[in-house]
């Protein structure tokens, strides 16, 4: 069984992880030292969250793809495939008109701007362009995320109904102590565990050796590690934004053996066989998510673009690269041959039968057949007549025109006697 962390279908979490890469264009174009810009870019991720939430919680799922994900600032930004001076320059035109699109009026920018500028002591200005150009990349990125996982209306509506539980203080609160504390060394990509944690992380490891559970507990520990800063619910208040306690429900209608071993199971309640091949939601303090197909490709795709580390500083490549595939064995069920038990046996259907042998379909074809040809007998019987009711008017016609005509006599007179009755006539 292959675990995978909840944070992956979180969009803080996941924008955090994806839009660090971009600190120091972002900083240049605010004219911000890296700091300042990194601290900015916490706070103004906490806030587009926020409000994103915010406006859904208003409207629906159908309004955040149309109206926020359709728009045609994110459109054009979603051609280029790199993070350069010339996609900046694109982000920068576009952010007036996003920032508002999210925040609803410039009003409330400018005051989400000043809030964070008095945190990490600059100009509201600056943190205005970092803000906003953050909105901009925030649309583009969950854009991109929704459609190649493929998500309607209504997943997308449980998606961000399932964000709240990621901002929640009880779940900052259980990350800030875990078992094994590892750190990130941002420079060379590495992940170390700290000097208190070497003695618990070298007895884990010793045990990793002979249980491979061991391994992946570690990898879950490693995945959660690097963790975003903790949510400020300041920003609830500002977006007027109304937390709701989200229970993840089960679709009794589709809770069966049969389709647990289609869409996966959680690890407590995994059956013992050889499901290795399967991919499940990890555990994880004060986080519930149900293990539905929808949600693991799309934790699937947002741990592989997270890996493809997209949003780093490079020229635009030659050619886009290829959306991100996952495959349906592994979250679709198992490639076992021979199931564990009896309500993991596969449905088994009978053989269509062929076309040609199916009684019904011939008796429907010589039907047609029959009236076919019943139809073109009728048309060509019609067709004959027509032609000699035809030829019988004209010939009627024709008679009736040389009655009608006029007998014309042609007269010969002599000249010489014409001439004699002349003389006479004179006389």
């Amino acid at each position: 069984m292959t675990t995978i962390s909840p944070t992956r279908v979180s969009m803080y979490d996941f924008l955090y992880q994806d839009t660090k890469p971009m600190v120091s264009l972002l900083a240049d174009a605010a004219k911000l030292s890296l700091p300042q810009a990194r601290l900015a870019m916490d706070a103004s991720l906490q806030a587009i969250v926020s409000a994103l939430l915010a406006y859904q919680q208003h409207n629906d799922g159908q309004a955040v793809s149309k109206k926020l994900f359709g728009r045609g600032a994110v459109k054009e930004l979603r051609q280029y495939n790199s993070m350069n001076f010339l996609t900046i320059n694109a982000t920068l035109y576009h952010r007036h008109e996003a920032a508002d699109a999210i925040f609803y009026d410039n009003a409330r920018v400018i005051k989400a701007s000043e809030d964070i500028a008095k945190q990490i002591d600059a100009t509201t200005s600056q943190v205005q362009i970092l803000l906003t150009s953050l909105c901009v990349i925030v649309l583009r990125e969950l854009a991109i995320l929704a459609e190649y996982s493929q998500l309607d209306n209504d997943e997308m509506d449980k998606w961000f109904a399932l964000q709240p539980q990621f901002l929640s203080t009880a779940r900052f609160a259980a990350n800030q102590q875990p078992s094994v504390s590892i750190e990130v060394n941002e420079d060379k990509g590495l992940t170390t565990p700290t000097e208190g944690a070497l003695d618990s992380a070298a007895e884990i490891k010793e045990e990793a050796g002979n249980s491979p559970n061991i391994e992946r507990t570690l990898l879950s520990i490693a995945q959660l590690a690097d963790t975003p800063p903790t949510f400020n619910p300041y920003w609830y208040e500002f977006t007027t934004f109304k937390p709701e306690r989200h229970e993840p429900v089960q679709d009794m209608q589709l809770a069966t053996g049969n389709y647990l071993k289609v869409i996966g199971r959680s690890s407590a309640n995994a059956q013992q066989g050889k499901h290795n091949d399967l991919l499940v939601f990890a555990e994880m303090t004060a986080i519930s998510l149900p293990h539905q197909r929808w949600l693991l490709q799309l934790a699937k795709i947002s741990e592989i673009y997270l890996q493809r580390n997209r949003l780093r500083i490079t020229s635009e490549p030659a050619s886009a690269p290829k959306p991100p595939l996952v495959s349906l064995g592994l979250i679709g069920g198992n490639n076992e041959n021979t199931p564990t038990t009896a309500s993991e046996k596969p449905i088994e259907y009978d053989a269509p039968i062929p076309l040609w042998k199916n009684p019904v379909i011939l008796i429907i074809i010589a039907v047609i057949g029959v009236l076919g040809g019943l139809a073109a007998l009728k048309y060509q019987s019609q067709k004959s007549d027509g032609m000699l009711l035809a030829t019988e008017e004209v010939v009627e016609q024709d008679l009736i025109k040389e009655r009608q005509q006029q007998d014309v006599a042609i007269v010969m007179v002599d000249d010489d006697k014409a001439d004699a009755k002349d003389a006479k006539v004179a006389q």
